[in-house]
Formats: structure tokens, sequence, C-alpha cells
């Protein structure tokens, strides 16, 4: 076996357990681990003991955290594998010369780090669209619920999830860990620390015999071919170029070789120049003119006239028993284990995992519940069932702490939103009839059949409703429920 042989093979059978276990853990709804040691999470949910134990890995070895840890990394070496095997037969049954794998590439430093900026200014603002669409845990869980539970995700969550696949594959075949060095926030974190690791892979130049075997296998392509240097920012430890080369010029060591002919020390390369202040406007704030203001001003006062005429025409009107009409929550509801709305949008990834451990289907991936600049966060669709009170099994796989854990008896306790109801969709009240569902299934009594206008109808205790939305599963109403949730705060 080579030097590195043996190392080689740990890194691949540590990545690959990883990689299933992660993705058992989201699949089956289950606290692990191995899904709150993932970089953005724990950034979020501030745990200090992973971010530090990262911070002194990288230091001291590089972006291990890539080639081990990332589940999206695995999924892109198993496809690059595959990628090689398929060249490999291809040049056994053609009797062809097969094509380089890959190339050295130059470092595209000032987009993934304006990547970079534009993701923690996201954080910062509490956009959590761009985070979770970029982040490789959120993507690679978000696919792997989108995979088990298909009928339990948004159209558009299966949409991201199927065209980040689709990227992530096409990618990895041809050019492996591209997009680790391009659009990952968290390579690109990473490599501000690796490029001043203690350990790096250097290259002898006096043993090196220029055969460019370790170019065509740095998945990376961090392997400068004019003067046989390696960008460690960008060098992911995956240790194929030491193993393919064969006078043994490729280390994992400390420093760099002092070479013996002095003509071919090798050239620091200038640093990249820091984005400028200047270009960075996201964050500045909109200025208005003195015009615009009054123009907004006068918009905003005719609305809410209006608004007021039409709520006062309402009231005054005589309305008939029965008269159906939509209703829709007006704050969406969170799942429960919530501290704050902004919190819980802050934190939320959108990787899926309290949708997958939800037993009822009711924890469902947003649309436009909470704008587009939360897209894909979790959210109560009580339209596929009913919290139960007995189970915290969300509140207990959730690794960004956008829910914390809960007991049985704080969840039970737990309020997630109010019940509102509107008695013309109700058929006791508007139609006469003889119902009382929703009374009978609350859990909490929140809810009693009471005589209105003569009428008998359902009365909610908001002192007592929790916001399981048993009584919305249970409302026959139709075409539209006579109860819907509000979300609290």
């Amino acid at each position: 076996m080579k030097p590195y042989g043996g190392i080689r093979l740990t890194r691949r059978v540590v990545a690959v357990a990883v990689a299933a276990g992660v993705t058992l853990c989201v699949a089956a709804g289950m606290r692990c681990a191995l899904t709150r040691m993932q970089l953005l999470p724990a950034v979020l949910a501030g745990s200090a003991a992973w971010l530090l134990l990262w911070a002194a890995a990288t230091m001291a070895l590089g972006r291990i955290y890539c080639s081990t840890a990332c589940p999206m990394g695995a999924l892109m070496d198993g496809v690059a594998r595959l990628r090689m095997a398929w060249e490999r037969g291809r040049v056994r049954r053609n009797g062809v010369r097969g094509v380089r794998p890959y190339r050295w590439r130059a470092a595209s430093v000032g987009g993934r780090y304006s990547l970079l900026a534009i993701v923690v200014l996201c954080m910062a603002l509490g956009f959590s669209v761009v985070p979770a669409v970029t982040d490789p845990y959120s993507a690679y869980a978000r696919m792997v619920v989108a995979a088990c539970r298909p009928l339990g995700v948004s159209l558009l969550s299966a949409v991201v999830a199927v065209a980040t696949l689709v990227a992530v594959v096409s990618t990895a075949w041809r050019n492996g860990r591209f997009l680790c060095n391009t659009w990952c926030p968290v390579g690109s974190a990473l490599s501000l620390v690796s490029r001043h690791s203690v350990w790096h892979m250097d290259v002898d130049t006096d043993l090196c015999v220029h055969c460019l075997k370790c170019v065509d296998a740095c998945k990376a392509q961090c392997i400068n071919p004019a003067d046989m240097t390696v960008d460690t920012a960008r060098c992911v430890v995956c240790f194929n170029c030491a193993d393919v080369c064969e006078p043994g010029a490729i280390t994992f060591r400390r420093g760099q070789h002092r070479l013996v002919t002095p003509l071919m020390q090798r050239a620091e390369a200038p640093s990249a120049a820091a984005p400028s202040l200047d270009t960075q406007v996201a964050g500045e704030p909109v200025r208005m003119d003195r015009r615009r203001f009054l123009k907004t001003g006068i918009v905003a006062a005719a609305a809410g006239a209006a608004a007021v005429a039409g709520r006062a025409s309402c009231a005054s009107r005589q309305t008939e028993p029965w008269d159906p009409a939509p209703l829709k929550a007006l704050n969406a509801p969170m799942p429960p284990g919530f501290v704050s709305r902004s919190g819980f949008l802050r934190r939320c990834t959108a990787c899926g995992a309290c949708v997958a451990a939800c037993p009822t289907g009711v924890i469902r991936p947003s649309t436009r519940s909470y704008g587009l600049l939360h897209a894909m966060a979790a959210t109560m669709d009580y339209g596929s069932g009913a919290c139960l009170t007995d189970c915290t099994a969300c509140t207990q796989v959730c690794a960004a702490g956008a829910l914390v854990p809960l007991t049985l008896s704080e969840k039970r306790r737990f309020v997630v939103g109010k019940a509102r109801i509107r008695l013309q969709n109700c058929l006791a009240y508007g139609r006469g009839k003889a119902c009382g569902r929703c009374a009978r299934r609350c859990p909490s009594g929140a809810i009693s059949m009471r005589a209105i206008d003569g009428r008998r109808g359902p009365v909610a205790d908001l002192e007592k409703c929790i916001g399981c939305g048993q009584c919305v599963a249970a409302c026959p109403s139709t075409p539209y429920k006579a109860i819907v949730i509000e979300g609290t705060d």
C-alpha cells in the first residue's frame, strides 16, 4: 500500500459513514449528533463546542470538514468516482485514450467571497432563503426529505431539491468539487482558515517529474502545473494527489520543502485585493425624497380609510346565516418549540428535518406563508393533519436551534396558535345541523357549543387554546372550514 493509502481509505470510510448516518437520521426524523455538527446549523444554534472544534481542526489540518463531515461532499465524491469508473471502462472497451479527468482552474476569489458576503448579510438581516439554498447540509437534507416523503413537501421545496440534485450531480461529474470552491459558503468560510493551516499538501519540485498525474487526480482543481503549487485554500485534503504520485513528491507536512535549485523557488502569488466597501450597496438604507414620502403617506392613508369603510359597511350589512367564505390564517403558525417568530425565521434553514419527523404531516415547507425571503421555512398546514399533544419529534431534530427541545409536559402547554371561528361557515350555526365535532375533538377543552343569537355554534376560549389544530381537522364544513389557527409570537 502506498504511504497515504491507509489515510485515504480511512477518509473515505468516515465520509461514507457520516453521509449514511445523516441520511438515516434525517429520513427517520431522529435526533443525531451528525446533523448538529454541520457547520451552518452549529453557527445558527450557537454551538460553541462544534465551532471551536472545526476551527481548530481546520487550522491544524485544513478543510477536513469538507472531505469527511459534509454529506454533500460525499455525494460529489461518489459521482466523481462513478465518472472515473465510466472513463476507465470506456478506455478498455474502445481502446481510446481517456480524457483528462480534471484540470487546474484559477481561483475565483472575488466570486466565492462575494457570495459568502451575501450569505452573511442575509443571515444578519434575517433573510433565510439564501442560506437555505446555498448551505450544503440543508440542501442535502432537503433532497433526502423530498425523496423519502414526496407528498409531505411543497411544490417549491420539491423543485428546489430536484434542481439542486441535478446541479450537483452534473457539476461533480465534470468538475469534481468545483461547487465547493465557488458556490458553497461553508467552503469559502473554511478557506479563510485553511490557507494558513499548519499541516497541508506540499510538492517537492526536486522530486517532481512533472507527469501531471496529481493535477489530473485533484478534484478540487487546485494544483497549478506551472509551478506545481497547491492552493491550500481550496484543497479538501482528499489525498488523491499523494496516492497517484509515484516519485513521492507530494506529502502532507508542515511548512514547505526547501528546494535545492534556487532558480526553481516559487514566487508568491499576489494577494487578491479586498472588495471595496463602496460596492456593498446591499446593506445601505434606502433613501426616500420628500415627494416620494408624501406620495407614500397619501396612498397609505387612503388604503387605511378604504379598509375602515369596508369594515363598517360589512358590519352594518345584514348577512345571511349561511354565507360561506374562504377562511385563511392571517399569521402563519410555526411548529412548536419556537422562541420567537423573528428567531425562528432567522435560524430555520429549510432542511426539512422537522417535516420528515412529523408523524401526522402537519409540518410542511412554506411557499408564501412567511414571504419569499423565508421561502421553504417550516410551517403548520392543518389541511394535512393536526399536531399531536404527546409528540415532541420536531423539536428534537432541529439542528439549527430554530426549535428548542420540549418535554411532553411542555409540549402540552406550548401555544402554537389560537383558533379563529367564522360562524357563517359552521354547519351548526349556518345550517342548523347537529354538529359539534370541533368541541369533542379539542384536547384542551377550549371549544364549546353555545347559543349565539338564537342559534347553536362553537365558541373558542383563547385562554385554553394551544393551536393543535384538532378542531380544524375535525371540522366537516364544506366547501370552506369554519375554523382556522392563527399563529402567535
